[in-house]
C-alpha cells in the first residue's frame, strides 16, 4: 500500500487556458433515423439496442427499434459515420458499447481522435486504450512514424457488452484573420465512465486516420466505423462559448493552492484494507470497510448491515479527509474510479410471503452481532456475525481482474430464508447462469448449483437465491 501526498495521481500543475461563458443546452442527435450523418455504409444500422457477448470475439448484434445506432463491420463495408453538421469548441457525451477486442474512435471535427476500445482489465493503459488520444502519423518522419498520443489517467473500462460513458470537452484550434494557426486543439477534458482521464490535452495536428489532413476552425464529428463492432446511443452535444481568461489549479480534479494536498491510497503487491465512514446516497455509513486491490478492482462493504454497497475499477481512494480532518461529516474516503452503487442492505433474510414480503433496507442495532474479519492467506476478507440469531460467513475475493467474487454460508439455514443478489431496476438474463443489470451496467454470474427466483416488488426486481442447506451461495460481479 502506498499513500503519498501528490498533486491527485501525477503530482502536476495544471493550468486551465480558457474558461466557458454559461453553455447552451444539450441538443440530442436524433436516432430514430441516420438523418444527422452525411454518406454512410451499410455496416450502420438504427436499432433499440445492442447485444455483445463478453467471450465471443466481435459478436455484436443489433435489437430492433430506433433509439440507438449499431456498427456491424463486414468485408463489404467499414465506413465512418460523419455528422452534416460542424463544430468548433463543444461538449459531446455519448453513450456506447464495445464488443470483446473491438476498436473505434471518435473524430472531433474529424481530426482529433479520442480512442473507444475494448481495454477491460488493461492496468496501464496507453494511447491506444478507452480514453486516450491516439497519436499522430507521418509516413515521412524519421524513425517512428507514429507521436504524440496521451494515455488516459487510468483505465476505467468496463467489459465487452456493458453500456459505458464518455463525455468529452473540446477546445478548437485558433486561427488570426489571415488563417495562420495561433493556438493548437485541446481536449479540455475527458470523462470516461465518470472518471477525468483526460485534462488539457493538446493536438499539435490531425491524429492518425483522420477525415481531413488540414486544420480549421470547425469541422464535424466522425465516429469510426473501420476496425470493429461497437453500438452507440444518448448522442448530444452543446457549443460553448469560451473567454479567454486563465485559471490556476494543483490537480487534474480542479482543487486550488489553498486545499491540502490530496492524499491518494494505491494498493500494491497485496490487498489493503481501509476503516473509514462512507458517503452512501443521501447518508453517512459509520461502519465501512473498503478493499483495494492491486488489480485496481475495488469495494466496499458495510460491517453494520453486511452489505457489499458499491465496487470500482481504476484508483483506489482518496483519504485526504481522512487525513486532515476529525467528525462524522470528514471522516471518509472518496472512491476515484468507476463506482457501480449496489444496495446497503442485509444480503440474507427471512421472506415469510416471497410474493409480499419486503426485503429489509436495514438492520436493528440489537439484531446486528459482528464477529470481525479473518484474511485468508491472499488478504481476502472473510466477514462473520450473527443477524436475528443466523451465523452468517460472508467471503469477497478478487480472484482475477473481471471482478468480485462473493461467498455467502449459513452454518444452520431456517424455513424461508433467502440470500438477495441484487435489486434493480432491471434483471434481464443472458446465458444459462448469467444475468445483465440495469440496462447492461453490470453482470451477475451465479454458481451452478443454485436454483435462483427473480421477483418483482415495490417496483424493482430482485435476484433471489432459495438458502435450504450449509452449502454456500457462490456468485460474482463483473463490470
Amino acid at each position: 500500500m502506498t499513500a503519498k501526498k501528490i498533486l491527485f495521481s501525477l503530482g502536476i500543475t495544471v493550468l486551465c487556458y480558457c474558461s466557458y461563458a454559461q453553455p447552451n443546452d444539450f441538443i440530442s442527435i436524433d436516432l430514430t433515423s441516420l438523418n444527422a450523418f452525411g454518406s454512410y455504409g451499410s455496416n450502420w444500422t438504427i436499432a433499440s439496442n445492442a447485444e455483445a457477448d463478453i467471450n465471443k470475439k466481435g459478436y455484436m448484434k443489433a435489437l430492433p427499434g430506433t433509439g440507438a445506432i449499431v456498427n456491424i463491420v463486414s468485408s463489404k463495408s467499414k465506413a465512418h459515420l460523419i455528422t452534416k453538421e460542424a463544430f468548433g469548441d463543444v461538449e459531446l457525451e455519448l453513450d456506447f458499447m464495445m464488443a470483446k477486442e473491438s476498436n473505434s474512435g471518435i473524430y472531433l471535427q474529424g481530426r482529433y481522435e479520442v480512442q473507444l476500445f475494448d481495454s477491460w482489465q488493461k492496468l496501464r493503459p496507453t494511447y491506444i486504450d478507452c480514453g486516450g488520444i491516439y497519436q499522430r502519423w507521418d509516413d515521412n518522419r524519421a524513425g517512428e512514424k507514429g507521436y504524440e498520443g496521451i494515455a488516459p489517467f487510468t483505465n476505467v473500462a468496463r467489459a465487452p457488452g456493458l453500456w459505458q460513458h464518455i463525455k468529452i470537452k473540446f477546445r478548437a484550434p485558433r486561427f488570426d484573420d489571415k488563417g495562420v494557426k495561433m493556438e493548437n486543439a485541446r481536449f479540455e477534458e475527458v470523462y470516461l465512465n465518470g472518471v477525468l482521464v483526460q485534462q488539457q490535452s493538446e493536438v499539435t495536428g490531425p491524429t492518425r486516420s483522420s477525415a481531413f489532413n488540414d486544420e480549421k476552425p470547425t469541422g464535424p464529428v466522425m465516429i469510426q466505423g473501420d476496425h470493429g463492432n461497437v453500438a452507440f446511443r444518448n448522442i448530444r452535444y452543446r457549443r460553448l462559448q469560451s473567454n479567454d481568461t486563465a485559471v490556476q489549479t494543483n490537480s487534474k480534479n480542479g482543487r486550488r493552492r489553498d486545499l491540502p494536498t490530496p492524499i491518494i491510497v494505491n494498493a500494491e503487491a497485496r490487498p489493503y484494507l481501509l476503516r473509514s465512514f462512507l458517503n452512501y446516497k443521501n447518508k453517512m455509513l459509520t461502519h465501512g470497510i473498503s478493499v483495494a486491490n492491486p488489480n485496481q478492482v475495488n469495494y466496499s462493504y458495510d460491517m453494520k448491515t453486511g452489505g457489499l454497497f458499491q465496487v470500482w475499477r481504476g484508483q483506489f481512494a482518496d483519504a485526504t479527509d481522512l487525513w486532515y480532518e476529525r467528525g462524522e461529516p470528514y471522516q471518509r474516503i472518496v472512491p476515484l474510479g468507476s463506482v457501480i452503487v449496489l444496495p446497503d442492505a442485509p444480503a440474507v433474510a427471512v421472506l415469510n410471503d416471497l410474493q409480499t414480503t419486503a426485503w429489509p433496507d436495514s438492520v436493528a442495532f440489537d439484531d446486528m452481532h459482528n464477529k470481525g474479519y479473518a484474511l485468508d492467506e491472499n488478504r481476502f476478507p472473510t466477514f462473520t456475525y450473527e443477524l436475528n440469531n443466523i451465523t452468517v460467513t460472508d467471503k469477497v475475493s478478487v480472484p482475477d481482474a473481471s471482478g468480485i467474487t462473493r461467498t455467502i454460508t449459513v452454518a444452520t439455514p431456517v424455513s424461508n430464508l433467502y440470500c438477495r443478489v441484487i435489486s434493480a431496476k432491471q434483471i434481464d438474463i443472458v446465458g444459462k447462469r448469467t444475468f445483465v443489470i440495469d440496462d447492461k451496467s453490470y453482470y451477475i454470474n451465479i454458481s451452478e448449483k443454485l436454483k435462483p427466483v427473480i421477483r418483482q416488488i415495490a417496483g424493482l426486481q430482485e435476484l433471489l437465491i432459495p438458502v435450504t442447506s450449509a452449502d454456500p451461495v457462490i456468485y460474482s460481479i463483473t463490470w
